[in-house]
């Protein structure tokens, strides 16, 4: 009887890491998905700007960009003429960020390619 317990015992610790592990995976995927959309977004207002005003300016706020993020996700955007920078977070996971970038602007950490998402 204690041989069965302690076998139950260690497969419970077993499969509550492997979920946890699968849950925070999860919330990673969302923050990246966000910023796909962001990234969207972005080229779409890039476009609407210069048509509108002959002039060419990416987003500075997230607030102008058409997009509708995931429950618990924020994202900090920063852009100018000439590129845009965004970083997510989710309220789930306050450590764990995924940020990316395009053309000449500062990059939030942990992005250090240009157009790729990184997390860490």
């Amino acid at each position: 009887m204690l041989v069965v317990l302690g076998l139950i015992s260690v497969l419970a610790t077993v499969a509550t890491v492997t979920l946890g592990n699968s849950t925070e995976r999860a919330y990673v995927t969302t923050m990246q998905s966000d910023l796909r959309m962001v990234a969207t977004a972005q080229e779409a207002y890039i476009e609407r700007t210069f048509a509108e005003t002959g002039r060419a300016s990416y987003a500075r706020r997230i607030q102008d960009l058409d997009v509708n993020l995931s429950n618990g996700v924020q994202v900090r955007l920063r852009g100018n003429a000439t590129g845009w920078a965004a970083r997510a977070t989710h309220s789930r996971i306050p450590s764990v960020w995924c940020a990316m970038y395009r053309g000449n602007v500062k990059a939030f950490p942990p992005a250090t390619e240009e157009g790729s998402i990184e997390c860490d």
